[in-house]
C-alpha cells in the first residue's frame, strides 16, 4: 500500500483484481444530458415534421397539378389532406409501436390545439370574421364527428372496422366538399387559396426535383415523428405522466406546427375563412383520417383516453362556433381568452396545481 492510498484510508487491489469486477455494460448518460437530448429530439423532431409536411404538400400540389386536376380539386384533396400528415406520421408510428395513449392523444390534443391555441393566436393578429359556410356547416360537422368519436372510445380501443368506417366518412367529407366548391363562389376561392399558399412560388418544368422533394418530405416526416414521440418520452420521464398527457400536450403542439403556421400567415393577410377553415379542416381529417387509415391498419388500444377527452373536443367545438358566429367575429379579448384557456388545458393535463 502506498502513501496516498494509506491517507486516503482505502486499499488499492492488485492489478488483476479490476478483471474480476463486474462491469455493467449498460450505460446511461446522466439526468441533465437525458434531458437536454430529449428536447433537441422534441426540437428537431418539430423542426423535421414542419420542412417535412411543408415539402410534401408542395410537391405533391405541383404533380397533381401537373396531371390536370383544377386548383379547387388539388385544395380540397391534395392539401386538405396533406396539412394532417404530421398528425398521421406520428400517431401512425406511435400506435406500430405498440403506443396507443399517444396515438389517440396527439389526435385530441391537436384538435383542441387547432381551435383554441390556433385560433386565439390569429386573433390576436387580426379579427377573425369567417363567413357563415364555416359557422353553419364546418364547425357543426366537426361537433359531430367529435361525437362519433367520443361513442367510439367508449371500449378505450378503436377497432379496425370502425377505422375503416372514419375513413369511409374521410371519402365522403372530401367528395362533398369537392361539390360544395364547384357550387359556392366562397369555398372554392378559398381552396384557391390553399393551393397558391402550397405552391408559393415555384414554377417547375420538370418532375425530378418535386418527386425528390415528396420522397425527402416523406422521410422527414418518418424521422420527425419518430424523434418527437420519443424526445417527449425521455423529457417528461420524471413527471411520470401517462402516455395519453404526453401525446395531448408536447407531441399534439409539434405536430400542430404546420397548421399554426398557415393560419397565423393567412390571419395577417386577412384571410378569415383560410385561417378558420385550416384550423377546422384539420381537426376534421383528425379524427377521419389520420385515426381512421391509423386504426384501419391497426386496431388502437388508448387506455387513459376516455369519453370524457371527447366531451372536452366537443365543448371546444361549440365554444369555437360560438365565437366565430358572433357579430364581432374572435377579436383580441376572445382571443387572449382561447390562449389561455390552451393554456389551462395543457397545466391540468400535466396534472400540475392551478
Amino acid at each position: 500500500m502506498d502513501d496516498a492510498s494509506r491517507r486516503a484510508g482505502r486499499t488499492v487491489p492488485p492489478p488483476d483484481a479490476c478483471d474480476r469486477i463486474p462491469k455493467d455494460e449498460s450505460y446511461a448518460p446522466p439526468p441533465v444530458i437525458h434531458l437536454l437530448l430529449s428536447i433537441v429530439a422534441i426540437l428537431a423532431g418539430c423542426a423535421l415534421l414542419y420542412v417535412g409536411g411543408d415539402m410534401l404538400v408542395s410537391a405533391s400540389t405541383w404533380i397533381a397539378k401537373r396531371l390536370g386536376m383544377s386548383a379547387i380539386a388539388i385544395g380540397a384533396t391534395v392539401v386538405a389532406i396533406g396539412t394532417s400528415t404530421p398528425e398521421l406520421s406520428v400517431s401512425l408510428g406511435a400506435a406500430l409501436e405498440g403506443h396507443g395513449d399517444i396515438s389517440v392523444g396527439n389526435i385530441v390534443g391537436s384538435n383542441v390545439c387547432n381551435i383554441l391555441l390556433v385560433l386565439g393566436l390569429c386573433s390576436l393578429f387580426r379579427t377573425l370574421q369567417a363567413s357563415r359556410d364555416v359557422y353553419r356547416i364546418d364547425f357543426p360537422i366537426l361537433i359531430a364527428i367529435s361525437g362519433l368519436f367520443t361513442w367510439m372510445i367508449r371500449d378505450a380501443v378503436v377497432s379496425r372496422v370502425e377505422g375503416i368506417v372514419l375513413v369511409a366518412g374521410l371519402a365522403t367529407y372530401v367528395a362533398w366538399n369537392l361539390r360544395r366548391a364547384a357550387e359556392d363562389e366562397q369555398v372554392g376561392e378559398f381552396f384557391v387559396g390553399e393551393v397558391s399558399e402550397a405552391l408559393g412560388d415555384e414554377d417547375e418544368q420538370h418532375w425530378g426535383k418535386p418527386v425528390l422533394r415528396a420522397i425527402a418530405g416523406v422521410a422527414c416526416l418518418a424521422l420527425g415523428a419518430r424523434w418527437l414521440v420519443l424526445g417527449s418520452l425521455g423529457a417528461l420521464e420524471p413527471l411520470h405522466l401517462s402516455e395519453a398527457a404526453i401525446g395531448v400536450t408536447i407531441v399534439a403542439l409539434g405536430t400542430s406546427v404546420p397548421e399554426i403556421g398557415t393560419s397565423i400567415i393567412a390571419a395577417r393577410k386577412g384571410q378569415a375563412d383560410l385561417a378558420v377553415g385550416n384550423a377546422v379542416g384539420s381537426s376534421v381529417f383528425n379524427v377521419l383520417g389520420v385515426l381512421g387509415l391509423t386504426a384501419s391498419l391497426r386496431p388502437v388500444a388508448a387506455h387513459d383516453v376516455d369519453p370524457l377527452d371527447g366531451v372536452i373536443l366537443i365543448a371546444v367545438s361549440l365554444a369555437g362556433l360560438v365565437l366565430v358566429a358572433r357579430a364581432g367575429g374572435i377579436g383580441r379579448v376572445q382571443g387572449a381568452i382561447l390562449v389561455m384557456a390552451y393554456t389551462l388545458y395543457v397545466v391540468t393535463a400535466f396534472g400540475m396545481p392551478i
